[in-house]
């Protein structure tokens, strides 16, 4: 039975056991004056609601929108009539003419006129960049500096390339517009494409000088664009040619290249000693990926021939230890002892320390750390462990102080160090009282009606889009209220949100929704999962927003994978078409939630090895499993080789925690307002 039904039940059945109506109304009377504890639907009136549009009105825009949006050129002038008084009338023509903007047929007056008229929408800057973006491109630069001039002009360095050219053409290149130039072509290098006109423009009027193209030079080096690097060589004098010649061939074939500088065929010793040991540290850190043992070769070699630095060549070999033990491999000590310890960075003291933790040893650690700055040592994670390594080497009551005050914090390790202690977990909920005024006014905001009306319609892109402009100069109390709104509106990626940009961490009924417990409640009883952690899982996942899309192809709250949802959808006898069901919570979540029960089932229960295999899949998690035994606990977590399915681990952990405590308020709440008639007496 769910977490949430089963506390109810409990609460119900104590109250009436004990007869406490008189507690329960005192009770029920407590909660109605402080709703800011509770659920907040019997606090919202219909005024908090978005305008309710016709909804022939709503049906009209929806198909018409759909067919722009597929990039049709529609006919306008029988739509826009019938929806005069239709918040969203306005993005028709705004995706109107982003189609007229993508085959060139827009009419140039008529998009400066809608820019002008609709200057707050959020559409109002993605619509004015591809209008600007295309008038560059036909160089139409008297049209560009007058929607500049009147629209404004985005940091967009393409744009601002054309804003250059623009001025060259239209008002000549004035003594100012070339200090301007020459400026913006050193301070923004790697330039796009669209600057490369700028770019000649510059050179032949002399105003680059050769020290200017090796800083550029080295600047695209940097950002690992060789090619771009190469096509500046013409212009740098021969001893900066002779350092991004060796540098641009190196990266083609390192080991020739490092081969050739310590057989003399190769000669770098003019080049700045600093810049030497830059480039040699670039290069040997990324041969160090698929050949670490000739890498540390390479590092010996050069430093006895004094071509890198004592300093640059312990970063090198730091730099290797760290992907040793970012991996767990058995020579990861005897790499880092390498290095001397006063050489080493504090990301390398810190994977240090972690290599010793996973290898428990707690004297050695607790060494370590002294090596670890404030900031490293603040976190749960060092605290945490450290405490562990004191109890460990009979620290006892130091290692319970420090746990006592990490027990207090709602994070993972606190929670462990709650759990270890017998305390009850703290989870710091603090109010966040619902200001009626300040909700009115921005539930009548004209942005904000257009973002609710573009959520409920389905354009979540363009709804986020909107939010965001409306509230771009947002106080932390106007993000809170905002986040209220949200949260009436279902909206509940935008309240989480909202509660985090005001800064409001501890604003839990904010940040962790009850969500769609109406389908997950029966969903974990048939499953026999608890609630807390579907919750928890869909928290972390998606943030409760049913279109979320990850960059592999997850889809939906759950981030099913569409194979995934496929090979499931069979299991449950439901026809699915993956690519759009799962974008639909009434698909998503049944076949997420068969999918984590399946893996629960598989790893006998064991939370952090089905999320494990949940993030990283089943094979990585059986890998993990037989390397670091069947049993696991904090230690086991902390042995995790991917730092993002660690991170998720401990994540859905704490998660868990939070939603059960939530679940458990619900509960009280509910027992409260609708308790049970009293018992027969007698």
């Amino acid at each position: 039975m769910p977490i949430l039904l089963k506390a109810l039940q409990y609460l119900r059945q104590h109250l009436k056991r004990l007869h406490l109506a008189g507690l329960l109304s005192g009770l029920l009377c407590v909660l109605l004056l402080f709703p800011a504890s509770s659920s907040t639907s019997a606090f919202f009136g219909r005024q908090y609601l978005p305008l309710q549009p016709d909804p022939q009105a709503r049906l009209l825009f929806t198909q018409t929108y759909r067919e722009l949006r597929r990039g049709q050129l529609v006919d306008l002038a029988e739509v826009l009539p019938n929806l005069q008084h239709y918040p969203l009338a306005p993005y028709l023509e705004y995706q109107l003419f982003r189609n007229q903007l993508a085959y060139r047929v827009v009419d140039q007056d008529r998009i400066h006129s809608f820019l002008t008229r609709h200057a707050d929408a959020g559409f109002h800057a993605r619509l004015r960049d591809e209008w600007l973006t295309n008038l560059g491109q036909q160089q139409n630069w008297d049209s560009y500096l007058q929607a500049t001039s009147t629209h404004g002009l985005s940091n967009n360095l393409n744009l601002q390339c054309f804003q250059l050219r623009a001025e060259a053409a239209i008002q000549g290149q004035s003594m100012q517009w070339l200090e301007q130039a020459a400026d913006f072509w050193r301070n923004n290098q790697p330039l796009p494409a669209s600057c490369r006109p700028l770019s000649e423009s510059l050179h032949l009027l002399g105003l680059l000088s050769s020290e200017d193209y090796a800083n550029a030079a080295l600047a695209l080096m940097r950002n690992r664009q060789t090619s771009q690097a190469w096509a500046l060589n013409q212009h740098l004098t021969p001893q900066d040619r002779q350092w991004l010649t060796f540098w641009r061939n190196a990266r083609q074939n390192p080991s020739a290249q490092i081969n050739a500088l310590l057989q003399g065929r190769v000669n770098l010793k003019s080049v700045d000693a600093s810049l030497r040991d830059e480039l040699l540290t670039d290069l040997l850190q990324h041969h160090g990926r698929t050949h670490p043992t000739q890498t540390r070769q390479f590092v010996t070699q050069l430093t006895q021939h004094e071509l890198i630095s004592q300093q640059a060549g312990w970063s090198v070999l730091e730099h290797l230890a760290i992907r040793a033990a970012q991996r767990s491999q058995d020579a990861t000590l005897e790499l880092f002892a390498r290095i001397p310890t006063e050489a080493r960075s504090f990301t390398g003291h810190e994977w240090y320390a972690r290599t010793l933790l996973r290898q428990a040893q707690w004297p050695e650690l607790l060494d370590a750390l002294q090596w670890l700055n404030a900031e490293q040592l603040s976190t749960g994670e060092w605290r945490y462990w450290q405490a562990h390594a004191l109890q460990q080497t009979g620290e006892t009551a130091e290692a319970r102080q420090r746990l006592q005050a990490l027990a207090t914090e709602r994070q993972y390790y606190g929670f462990l160090a709650a759990r270890e202690l017998g305390l009850p977990l703290s989870m710091n909920a603090a109010d966040t009282p619902i200001q009626a005024h300040h909700l009115q006014e921005l539930s009548q905001h004209p942005g904000l009606i257009r973002a609710a009306e573009l959520y409920f319609t389905g354009f979540t892109e363009d709804a986020t889009r909107e939010w965001l402009h409306s509230l771009r100069d947002a106080t932390p109390e106007d993000w809170i209220q905002a986040g209220w709104l949200a949260r009436h509106w279902g909206w509940h990626d935008r309240s989480v949100d909202a509660a985090n940009r005001a800064g409001m961490m501890d604003a839990l009924e904010l940040r962790f929704p009850l969500a769609h417990l109406e389908t997950l409640q029966p969903l974990a009883q048939q499953a026999n999962l608890e609630l807390s952690l579907i919750l928890a899982l869909i928290r972390k996942e998606s943030l409760f927003n049913p279109d979320a899309r990850s960059p592999v192809g997850a889809l939906g709250l759950m981030q099913v994978m569409p194979a995934t949802g496929q090979q499931v959808s069979r299991q449950l006898r439901i026809n699915l078409q993956p690519e759009s069901d799962l974008l639909k919570p009434e698909y998503n979540l049944p076949v997420g939630v068969h999918y984590l029960a399946g893996l629960m089932r598989r790893y006998q229960q064991d939370p952090i090895l089905a999320a494990a295999a949940y993030n990283a899949g089943p094979t990585r998690a059986n890998s993990w499993r037989n390397s670091f035994g069947q049993e696991t606990d904090p230690l086991w977590v902390e042995r995790i080789t991917f730092a993002e399915t660690r991170d998720y681990v401990k994540s859905l952990i704490a998660f868990s925690e939070v939603y059960a405590w939530r679940l458990a308020q619900e509960a009280q709440r509910q027992a409260l307002l609708n308790p049970l008639p009293p018992g027969p007496e007698g």
